[in-house]
């Protein structure tokens, strides 16, 4: 009889995880979306600190999208966290392109590794949880 070995990642586990990552993101990113125009409709003026609301944003729902993925896989955390962040990353920067942004390949590039780092950091607290 021949022993099957058994792979050393599970694809059905990853694509769980990251999607159960995603859900987490884009909810966080919905709420935001929400408080920031009802600050807009209350009269607070926060156009001037757009791009590092948007930044930062978008830091912290990787980072909890990574806890979650890396939480619901219970293994390999980094490797969650790494594809959720590559998932994101790229997800925003196409829409940015549709949308007609003028990005810099260098500042994406730089945003891209942040949050790779962000995402392996969340992944492997979300397995410590």
């Amino acid at each position: 009889m021949v022993k099957q070995e058994r792979p050393a990642v599970n694809f059905r586990l990853v694509l769980t995880a990251v999607f159960t990552g995603l859900k987490y993101v884009f909810a966080l990113l919905l709420i935001t979306i929400f408080l920031l125009a009802l600050t807009y409709w209350l009269g607070w003026d926060w156009s001037a600190y757009e791009q590092t609301i948007y930044t930062y944003t978008i830091y912290t729902a990787v980072v909890l999208g990574a806890l979650a993925s890396g939480y619901k896989a219970r293994t390999k955390g980094w490797l969650m966290g790494i594809v959720l962040a590559v998932a994101v990353w790229l997800i925003f920067f196409i829409i940015g392109r549709i949308c007609g942004l003028a990005q810099q390949i260098n500042e994406g590039l730089i945003n891209g590794a942040i949050t790779l780092l962000l995402g392996i950091v969340g992944g492997v607290i979300g397995i410590n949880l």
